[in-house]
């Protein structure tokens, strides 16, 4: 293993945080860790349960359907949380074992790395590379997501309703609500998303003083410079779509203006990882049971570009 792969590898065991929207698995580098042998008795020998049992040649279990696995684990345990929620005992363990899984494994291998990722081997190496191809399955402490919201209105300057998300108003607004030039604010994102890693949304202008620019930007201390969200001309309304990181100690995002203007500032989606969006804000299925949701689904036709 390289000395760049060691240290990548320890990155990600102390970000948790990823900067990718994916799902399913994704494709890295090979790397290369012992893997524990598989728990089984040796050939011929039943499986002591409650034992340890030395892997010896693997064994191959045939058979099953394409409605039934030739194994099946089961684990009739539940747990009922405080809040009711039902959580059922594991069915399998995989024990955490080295910094991922080695590149000579078999086509079809499952492992667990000791920072808590499940790696695959999921195709075949092809010349000039030593191994097979080695992916890590795609999980909230790897990735994130992009979650779409039902649009909702953060701040508007125009009212004090409006402005009730603006973490440090003071000194900050004029008379009228507008932000000042040469000021920033932050605005609270609490009532939306915990653990926000990035917001999608609509930056409104309106009322501004003079021509200038605004920036929206996650960190408070960390204004960059040199680039704008939006630019407006004085008494001009403009509105510009956004992308920006979330604070990562704080539900937040800043914005400054650098001509006084009213500012408007809309939601449409949030990406998280480990943090959940405001289930309230979510695209509603109309009051559905869940068994109601699945029956109207199966009888939906799929368009003739989708069979």
């Amino acid at each position: 293993m390289s000395n760049d792969q060691d240290r990548t590898l320890d990155r990600r065991l102390l970000l948790r945080r990823a900067s990718t929207v994916a799902a399913g698995l994704a494709g890295t580098a090979a790397v290369g860790a012992a893997t524990a042998g598989q728990a089984q008795a040796a050939p011929g020998e039943p499986v002591l349960q409650g034992q340890v049992n030395e892997a010896g040649t693997p064994t191959t279990l045939r058979g099953g359907s394409l409605t039934s696995a030739p194994l099946r684990l089961e684990n009739t345990t539940v747990e009922t949380d405080p809040d009711g929620v039902p959580f059922s005992g594991p069915a399998l363990r995989l024990t955490p074992t080295g910094r991922g899984l080695g590149w000579h494994a078999e086509v079809g291998s499952v492992s667990l790395d000791t920072a808590g990722t499940i790696w695959a081997v999921t195709s075949p190496g092809l010349p000039p590379m030593e191994g097979n191809f080695v992916e890590y399955v795609r999980t909230n402490a790897n990735s994130n997501e992009l979650v779409p919201v039902v649009p909702q209105r953060v701040i508007d300057t125009r009212t004090a309703a409006g402005r009730k998300s603006i973490v440090n108003p003071a000194g900050n607004l004029d008379s009228a609500g507008r932000l000042l030039r040469g000021h920033t604010i932050q605005v609270n994102l609490d009532d939306y998303v915990f653990l926000g890693e990035a917001v999608y949304g609509n930056v409104t202008v309106t009322g501004a003083l003079a021509a200038g620019f605004l920036q929206i930007f996650p960190d408070p201390g960390q204004r960059p410079p040199a680039f704008s969200s939006i630019n407006f001309q004085a008494g001009q309304t403009l509105s510009n779509f956004f992308l920006t990181g979330i604070n990562p100690l704080a539900d937040q995002i800043s914005v400054h203006a650098q001509q006084t203007t009213h500012v408007i500032l809309d939601v449409v989606a949030f990406v998280v990882a480990s943090g959940s969006v405001n289930p309230s804000i979510l695209p509603s299925s109309g009051g559905l049971a869940a068994e109601d949701q699945r029956a109207q689904l199966a009888r939906r036709t799929k368009p003739s570009w989708a069979k």
